[in-house]
C-alpha cells in the first residue's frame, strides 16, 4: 500500500500573496503560533500585522526535536488553532515538525527558494548542536503555502542560487545507480521523478542566469518560485519511501553530521551543489552537462570542491566519507565513486 503525500492543500503565489495570510488562516481558526527567523519575522511584518494573528516568536535556536515540541506544548497551552512557519528550510521545517507533534493545521511562509521546505511533507531535523538527526514525517499534507513573490525575489542572490542548484539536483540523484529510457526501466513513481526532474532541470538552466542578474521579470520569479518551493517537492513527495539517500544529499548530510561546526555557515543548497558535481561524475552524465551545471554555479558564487565547504580531506575523513556515502546511498561501483570523489576534492 502506498501513502503519497504530495503538493500542499493550497499554494498561493503572486505580488502581495501575503496579505491573503489573515483570510487563509481563518479557514483553520483564529489564533496562530507564528514561528520564524527574526528577519524573515521582520519581513513579513511590514506587510502585516502578525500580533493581530496571535502569538510570534522570534526563532534563533536550530530545527530540533526538542524545540518542535516546546512550540507544541505552547500551542496546546496558549489554545492556538494552528501554526504558520516564515523564513527558510530550517524555520519552516521547525514549524512543520511543531505542527505534527501539536496535529494541527500548518501555513508556510517562505521567504526565500533556499529549498523546498515549504511544500514538502517531510521535516529535516538536527539537534540543538546542528548535527543531522534524521526527519519527521508529517501526518497530512501542508496546508497553505503563502509565497509572496515581491518578498522573494529579493532574497540575496546566493539563496537563490543554493535553491536553484538542489533544484537541479532531482533529476541527476534519480537516476543514481539506474539507466532509465522509459517507463518500463523503473517503477512509475520513480519515472514519475524522472519526467519532472528533466523540465526542472531544463526549466532552471535556462532562465537561471537572467534571474541571476535581473528580478525585475514577476512572471519570471513566480515561475521560479513555483518550480522551486511546488514542483520540485512532488519530485521529492513521489520519491518517498525509498529509504536510500543519493550522492548529493549523500554528501549534505554528511558534512551536516561530521563537519558541523566547519561548515555551520554553508547553505543547504550550496553543500548539494557539490555532491551534485559528485553525482553527475558518478552518473557519467555528459561532459558537457557538468560544465554547464559548474558554470551555473560559478555565476552564483557557490562552492565548487570540498574545500570550499571547509571538508578537510584527511586519509580518515576520506574512508568515513566512502564508508557513509555507500551505506547510505547504496553505491554499487566503490571505485567509480572514488573517481567522482576526486573530481571535487
Amino acid at each position: 500500500m502506498q501513502e503519497l503525500k504530495v503538493g500542499a492543500g493550497r499554494f498561493v503565489v503572486g505580488a502581495k500573496a501575503i496579505q491573503n495570510l489573515k483570510r487563509e488562516m481563518q479557514y483553520f481558526g483564529k489564533k496562530a503560533l507564528i514561528i520564524g527567523g527574526p528577519s524573515s519575522v521582520d519581513k513579513v511584518a511590514e506587510c502585516v500585522d502578525l500580533n493581530d494573528l496571535g502569538i510570534v516568536h522570534r526563532h534563533t535556536g536550530e530545527c530540533s526535536k526538542r524545540w518542535a515540541e516546546d512550540y507544541s506544548e505552547i500551542v496546546k497551552q496558549e489554545q492556538c488553532d494552528l501554526i504558520i512557519g516564515i523564513g527558510g528550510g530550517k524555520c519552516i521545517d521547525l514549524a512543520k515538525c511543531a505542527a505534527t507533534y501539536a496535529n494541527c493545521p500548518i501555513i508556510t511562509v517562505p521567504t526565500s527558494v533556499a529549498t523546498c521546505a515549504a511544500s514538502s511533507a517531510v521535516c529535516i531535523m538536527y539537534t540543538d548542536e546542528g548535527r543531522s538527526d534524521g526527519s519527521v514525517g508529517m501526518n497530512r499534507e501542508v496546508d497553505v503555502v503563502l509565497a509572496d513573490s515581491e518578498i522573494i525575489k529579493n532574497s540575496p542572490k546566493r539563496l537563490w542560487g543554493a535553491g536553484l542548484v538542489d533544484s537541479l539536483a532531482k533529476l541527476p540523484e534519480v537516476i543514481h545507480n539506474l539507466t532509465i529510457k522509459n517507463h518500463k526501466d523503473c517503477d512509475l513513481n520513480k519515472y514519475i521523478c524522472y519526467i519532472n526532474g528533466k523540465v526542472i532541470w531544463e526549466f532552471i538552466m535556462g532562465e537561471g542566469y537572467v534571474l541571476a542578474d535581473d528580478q525585475k521579470d514577476l512572471g519570471l520569479v513566480e515561475n521560479m518560485i513555483v518550480t522551486n518551493l511546488i514542483h520540485t517537492s512532488i519530485v521529492s513527495g513521489f520519491s518517498s519511501g525509498s529509504g536510500q539517500l543519493a550522492l548529493a544529499h549523500g554528501l549534505y548530510d554528511f558534512i551536516r553530521r561530521e563537519f558541523v561546526k566547519e561548515a555551520k555557515d554553508i547553505l543547504h543548497g550550496e553543500i548539494v551543489g557539490v555532491g551534485l558535481i559528485m553525482q553527475m561524475y558518478y552518473n557519467g552524465d555528459d561532459p558537457q552537462e557538468i560544465e554547464n551545471l559548474k558554470s551555473f554555479m560559478e555565476h552564483f558564487g557557490m562552492p565548487m570542491n570540498l574545500r570550499d565547504i571547509h571538508y578537510e580531506d584527511t586519509d580518515d575523513n576520506r574512508r568515513k566519507l566512502i564508508e557513509y556515502l555507500t551505506k547510505s546511498t547504496n553505491v554499487t561501483d566503490v571505485e567509480r565513486l572514488e573517481k567522482a570523489l576526486e573530481k571535487i576534492k
